[in-house]
């Protein structure tokens, strides 16, 4: 018989119980994504009909597959930020940008470079692709809802969501550094200037500007319409359709598509003003929502049958210490020093330090640096990154739930 419709079967299946699992999973006190984990694992070995991973997908597939989830998760957090922070607010994410990213970076450098024995540009590419925090496997930490100015979240799920959605596009530039690196004689050789003015501000200004543009005329055209006619204009899928179109553009300029997505989704709520109480826009941003988990329960559910087909044999045990190491030490320490210029108190500056979560955005990374680059040398990766983010899944995933419920206990 086919494998055909069984594998219709079980993939209907695994995505029904989404249904199901996060009413479960709160209830542990754990994220969602841990039971989907571990169901990706029992399917593997049942020998489910499904394209899994072997255990690694062609590098053009993955690259797609972890694209799409990505920014579709970047148009769902602009979408809930909106145009009600102030620059005070977004001080917050940004320092987190400018202290805790480079730093980080940095470290992962000289650890992969001096202790794991990597190559520089394959070292780079490890901290560039491990640099920024997920926006998908992170979505119980962040906002829950589209923030109104009167009513807005200015702590840990703000500070966490903002920052998932601007660092995914500042992660870039140094992607394309071990890119440049990888294909020149020598570091010495890189064009500084070019790289600078191209790859840093050229692409990152004009992916903001380009996002921003196409989010607010839309909502410059939504609010020539009653709200009677928004009912139609604002539908789900829009949301949906603005995030390949806004992606598409800027990658077609030669911007970072993924700043254009999230600068979409933020600007896309400038006709709600900001002291309007218009949620009407809610129909977009849960359309967003449910198709990013469905997208991110397949996802997780394939890395389950990656982690026990042997993605994980591709380091050794000091990369396993490097990787809990980057989860643990690297990012609670560096986070926390961005969080000294802000005004939260010890303890929620410690939570938005530790949950820096690493996921799906490092795959793509990844597989389009191996694509472009010339890279040797460089299979280790697999191992690192796919630790990172099974310590990331792990450690925060048993943790999270358990800490949003101390600071709503203490009222911080």
């Amino acid at each position: 018989m086919s494998s055909y419709f069984p594998a219709l079967a079980y993939t209907g299946f695994a995505i029904s119980l989404m249904a199901f699992i996060p009413v479960y999973s709160k209830k542990l006190k754990i994220t969602y994504i841990i039971p989907l984990l571990l169901l990706g694992v029992c399917l593997y070995y049942l020998g489910a009909p499904l394209p899994w991973p072997d255990p690694l997908w062609e590098l053009e597939f993955g690259k797609i597959v972890s694209e799409v989830i990505v920014i579709i998760s970047l148009m769902t957090a602009g979408l809930k930020i909106g145009t009600s922070y102030k620059w005070s607010d977004w001080k917050k994410p940004l320092s987190l940008i400018a202290i805790t990213m480079p730093l980080f970076m940095i470290a992962v450098f000289l650890i992969a470079y001096y202790l794991l024995d990597l190559n520089g540009p394959v070292s780079l590419l490890l901290a560039a692709v491990l640099a920024p925090t997920d926006p998908v496997l992170a979505s119980e930490l962040q906002l829950e809802e589209r923030q109104s100015f009167k009513e807005r979240n200015t702590g840990l799920r703000y500070t966490l969501t903002a920052e998932a959605g601007i660092n995914d596009g500042f992660a870039f530039p140094f992607v394309f550094l071990a890119i440049l690196w990888s294909n020149a004689a020598s570091f010495s050789e890189i064009d500084w200037l070019h790289f600078t003015g191209y790859y840093f501000f050229f692409k990152i200004i004009g992916g903001v500007l380009i996002g921003a543009l196409i989010g607010y005329i839309y909502s410059w055209v939504v609010q020539y319409h009653s709200k009677e006619n928004r009912r139609y204009i604002l539908d789900g899928f829009i949301a949906v359709a603005l995030t390949f179109f806004s992606y598409g553009i800027a990658e077609v300029l030669n911007t970072y598509g993924f700043l254009s997505v999230f600068a979409t989704g933020v600007f896309m709520q400038f006709h709600c003003g900001k002291n309007s109480d218009d949620n009407i826009n809610t129909t977009m941003l849960h359309f967003a929502e449910e198709t990013e988990k469905l997208l991110v329960a397949l996802w997780t559910i394939f890395f389950g049958g990656a982690v026990v087909s042997g993605i994980l044999s591709y380091t050794d045990i000091w990369g396993v210490i490097a990787s809990l190491a980057f989860v643990l030490i690297l990012r609670p320490i560096f986070g926390y020093l961005a969080m000294l210029t802000t005004d939260f108190s010890g303890p929620k500056k410690w939570a938005i330090s530790f949950f820096g979560i690493r996921g799906i955005g490092s795959f793509f990374y990844l597989s389009y640096a191996l694509m472009k680059g010339n890279f040797t040398d460089y299979d280790e990766l697999f191992g690192i990154v796919s630790y990172v983010i099974l310590f990331s899944i792990l450690i925060h995933g048993f943790t999270s739930l358990h800490v949003i419920d101390y600071f709503k206990r203490t009222q911080q």
